[in-house]
């Protein structure tokens, strides 16, 4: 058996503004046109006073992390996500928001093949706004040749 190319505490990082261009791409690949995410007047009117990112897309930059410690790791074992655990959208994330997404392994189960890592993404003044448990599983030689 292949040894695992990840161990605890490696981590990465991804960050990126987000556009509202974004956004209306987002909802036009997705369908979700909600008013939350669209409709500026009606948002106004609300405890959050201006359009909100849709937490998906959000979220979709800690995947985005997620491919990028399996590159910072020069990972040649193949990989896929074995899902989420966890996930919580716990701030709204605005239009311009600069949002960084932090990968920190937790665990490396080395005879499951599968690591656990916390997926936790801040915006530009530090707070967090997304958190989730992704579990990344490795695939081995012997199922590639199957």
């Amino acid at each position: 058996m292949k040894e695992l190319p990840l161990k605890v505490n490696d981590t990465c990082s991804y960050t990126k503004t987000i556009s509202e261009s974004d956004v209306y791409l987002y909802a036009g690949i997705t369908g979700d046109f909600s008013q939350m995410h669209m409709n500026a007047e009606f948002m106004k009117t609300t405890p959050y006073k201006e359009r909100i990112v849709h937490g998906v897309l959000t979220f979709s930059f800690g995947c985005t992390a997620s491919t990028l410690i399996q590159q910072q790791a020069k990972a040649d074992i193949p990989s896929v996500s074995y899902g989420y655990d966890k996930l919580r959208f716990i701030k709204p994330v605005f239009f311009g928001d600069t949002v960084t997404a932090k990968y920190t392994v937790k665990k490396v189960d080395v005879d499951a093949m599968k690591t656990y890592s916390d997926v936790e993404i801040f915006n530009q003044k530090g707070d967090i706004c997304v958190y989730a448990q992704h579990i990344l599983k490795f695939i081995p030689e012997e199922e590639m040749t199957e």
